[in-house]
């Protein structure tokens, strides 16, 4: 009986001892420099903590790649990497998991970029950007004195497309950035959005339909104020151009991770999601690529340069009066709203 007790004791000890096998995940990107920044920046030190095997697929149209391999009952990825529109979209289509807040911190996100399904990471900012030749050193202050052809009487130049616009509509009438989406949501609260807009449409000489047409109308001088992308506008600044913007009260839109509805590795997906988007893997992000972290943990670390501060866009005081976009009421209403600028436009 003594000599069957210390076969079994050493066998447990073998047991203990032998590593247990790596987790096999698999993550989906867009690939290029985006997804080279993701990959050394976050999941390939968080799969080295977790002792994990992560292989990697690219695909350019993440969202097709995602609904054919769910649709056909064959999920080949545990984790994908979506803009904030298209993990919504997902989601009402009952394309994802639901996120794992016991396994991802429920606190890590600031209020307003919460997501059921698909988890922020990255951020830009649609912001006011003006030519530095025109309007000089003192620029609208608020999205009020952007409305204000009076004090600012140039040409303005904004997307021709609903989206961010008539949040920036509401925000230059007053609405709180909390209330844009309990604004639009109330009944006449897209008219209210709508009305605003029409009433700068005599000065805006281009409704432009690319961010590279965007950057050129800048340079050119084209239009004296114009509603464009951070990175954008700091592109014609960083070449020279006489260009500058301002991030306060920009819409926030973000990208977003999540886990396809059946995938193999759900729980080990959500592990290495929460591990990937610890506060010194988003502020690692930024030495890549100037897209802000969504985490704010990630900016109290002070891994981040001043100078890399200024081109995020939820950095501390770049983040005031910004509103996040709100994906979900997008995809609920996004066909509604583009319908109803459209008919203004046409008026």
């Amino acid at each position: 009986m003594m000599q069957i007790l210390r076969y079994s004791v050493a066998a447990i000890a073998l047991v203990a001892a032998v590593p247990a096998l790596a987790q096999d995940v698999t993550i989906t990107t867009a690939g290029g420099d985006y997804g080279d920044a993701i990959k050394k920046a976050m999941w390939a030190p968080a799969a080295t903590e977790l002792g994990y095997t992560v292989r990697e697929e690219t695909q350019s149209d993440s969202f097709a790649a995602l609904k054919m391999q769910v649709t056909s009952g064959s999920v080949l990825t545990d984790i994908i990497h979506l803009g904030s529109p298209e993990g919504a979209q997902a989601a009402e289509q009952g394309l994802l998991e639901p996120l794992d807040y016991t396994i991802i911190d429920p606190k890590s996100l600031p209020p307003g970029a919460e997501s059921k399904y698909c988890y922020p990471f990255s951020s830009y900012g649609t912001v006011m950007a003006w030519n530095t030749k025109a309007i000089g050193t003192n620029p609208p202050a608020t999205w009020a004195e952007f409305w204000n052809a009076e004090k600012y009487p140039g040409k303005r130049a904004l997307r021709a497309n609903a989206q961010d616009l008539i949040e920036i509509a509401l925000l230059s009438e007053g609405v709180a950035p909390a209330d844009i989406y309990k604004e639009l949501s109330a009944p006449g609260g897209l008219d209210r959005a709508i009305a605003r807009l029409e009433t700068l449409k005599p000065n805006v000489a281009v409704w432009w339909t690319s961010g590279a047409q965007s950057a050129q109308i800048l340079k050119d001088g084209e239009a004296d104020l114009v509603v464009t992308w951070n990175g954008r506008a700091e592109s014609v600044k960083a070449d020279g151009g006489p260009a500058d913007f301002k991030f306060q009260g920009s819409v926030i839109g973000t990208d977003c991770l999540a886990v396809p509805k059946g995938a193999t590795n759900r729980d080990a997906a959500m592990k290495l999601i929460a591990a990937m988007t610890k506060p010194e893997r988003e502020a690692k992000l930024t030495d890549y690529i100037a897209y802000g972290p969504v985490n704010p943990k990630a900016y109290e670390l002070k891994l981040i340069s001043a100078d890399k501060m200024k081109l995020l866009a939820t950095a501390p005081g770049n983040v005031d009066g910004a509103v996040f976009s709100n994906a979900e009421w997008w995809v609920k209403n996004g066909e509604t709203a583009q319908r109803a600028f459209d008919d203004m436009m046409n008026r």
